[in-house]
């Protein structure tokens, strides 16, 4: 009976390392799947992708049995990352800052990334995969847009639905873009946000 009793721990032990180690592997697959799409976009073969994420392709495929599931899984670390930078900017003094950074950070990443533009508007905006993600960024968008127009950074009719307006146009851009598409997006982002200031009256 004791012996059984040592025995118990060990196994639950190795399940959890089995664990880790498999979440460790999905975690990695999916930052290489990150960067090898930005810098070679989504036509990569799964086969070049577990060669730089250093798994077999059976790995591979065993995570992610579709390049869509990757590039699902890909895009959805995004969303958290922007839903936990919009947690960050609920906590600063200044809304429109905070916002326009955010947007900006958004709208470059589309730039790289062009099927993050394409799912951010086909999944994300207008999909039925991020519905309680979608609902929530919203949600802190228009506080910090309330919150600007107190402060009177922002024009008076400003809504969440410029941003949406704005994000589509951007992944427009960047999925027609022949060249640069960083510069083509920052230079439409940041004519955008500035339509969206409150101008100071003329003298």
């Amino acid at each position: 009976m004791f012996h059984d009793r040592e025995k118990a721990p060990m196994a639950a032990t190795g399940a959890a390392e089995l664990r880790v180690d498999a979440r460790d592997n999905r975690d990695r697959i999916v930052t290489v799947a990150s960067d090898a799409f930005a810098e070679l976009g989504t036509g990569i073969s799964m086969t070049e992708l577990a060669k730089r994420a250093g798994v077999g392709v059976a790995t591979l495929f065993r995570r992610f049995p579709t390049k869509e599931a990757l590039i699902d899984a890909v895009f959805s670390t995004s969303v958290a990352r922007w839903h936990g930078r919009l947690g960050e900017a609920m906590a600063e003094p200044h809304a429109w800052g905070a916002l326009r950074t955010i947007v900006e950070e958004i709208a470059a990443e589309q730039a790289r990334h062009p099927a993050c533009a394409d799912m951010l508007v086909t999944s994300f905006l207008h999909g039925d995969g991020y519905v309680a993600e979608r609902r929530s960024i919203e949600a802190g968008f228009s506080e910090l847009i309330r919150r600007a127009q107190a402060d009177h950074q922002v024009v008076a009719d400003l809504e969440w639905r410029d941003f949406t307006l704005l994000m589509e146009a951007n992944a427009g851009v960047v999925m027609a873009a022949e060249g640069d598409a960083a510069d083509a997006s920052g230079r439409l982002t940041n004519r955008l946000l500035d339509a969206f200031e409150r101008q100071a009256p003329q003298p």
